[in-house]
């Protein structure tokens, strides 16, 4: 079967983005060491791909973001470099051997329609909870934009410098694993 087409409608368009894990296994497992790396990636995209993220949620075996795009090329470097760095950071983590992801992400464009918008974040904000996971949404443990919204808040993470780290190892120098790091803040625009 064919990949679908991706459409973005001229002037750009909101999405909700799905991407699970391979079998729906637990890979992202919320962590402070994993939601740190997370956020790191995620932000780091956001910097080279410039999108507008309204909402991300990352639960154990998926995660969810709402990114307005100017055009699917836009979305689909973004996506692009998000995923592959959030796997290769997951492997690291977890000594994962088999592919992190399941399929391609999904990208379900939301009307331009306010109810609309409001209920996809909605749905964001509703992860945890939902599930009888935890009580209130500012108890997950995970990446969740609810505090970051409610309170304005930003959401920082660590990029390691994997490159840097690989170019130590091969010349043989002295670091410090995880050492070649900067803090990459993930920003979050209303609807």
């Amino acid at each position: 079967m064919g990949r679908g087409l991706r459409y973005a409608p001229e002037g750009g368009c909101l999405f909700e983005v799905t991407c699970r894990t391979q079998q729906g296994r637990f890979l992202f497992r919320p962590s402070p060491e994993f939601n740190e790396i997370a956020l790191g990636v995620l932000g780091r995209a956001q910097r080279l791909y410039p999108v507008s993220l309204c909402g991300v949620v990352v639960v154990s075996s998926h995660y969810h973001l709402l990114v307005r795009v100017p055009d699917v090329s836009r979305l689909a470097f973004f996506m692009w470099y998000f995923n592959t760095n959030l796997a290769r950071e997951v492997v690291r983590l977890t000594k994962w051997e088999d592919k992190i992801f399941s399929r391609r992400y999904q990208a379900i464009p939301v009307s331009d329609e306010e109810a609309a918008q409001v209920e996809r974040l909605e749905y964001l904000l509703s992860h945890g909870v939902k599930e009888d996971l935890v009580e209130r949404v500012g108890d997950w443990p995970g990446v969740h934009c609810a505090q970051a919204l409610i309170e304005g808040k930003p959401l920082q993470g660590t990029w390691f410098d994997r490159t840097r780290e690989s170019a130590a190892r091969r010349r043989g120098e002295s670091f410090v694993i995880n050492e070649p790091a900067t803090t990459e803040t993930v920003l979050l625009d209303p609807l």
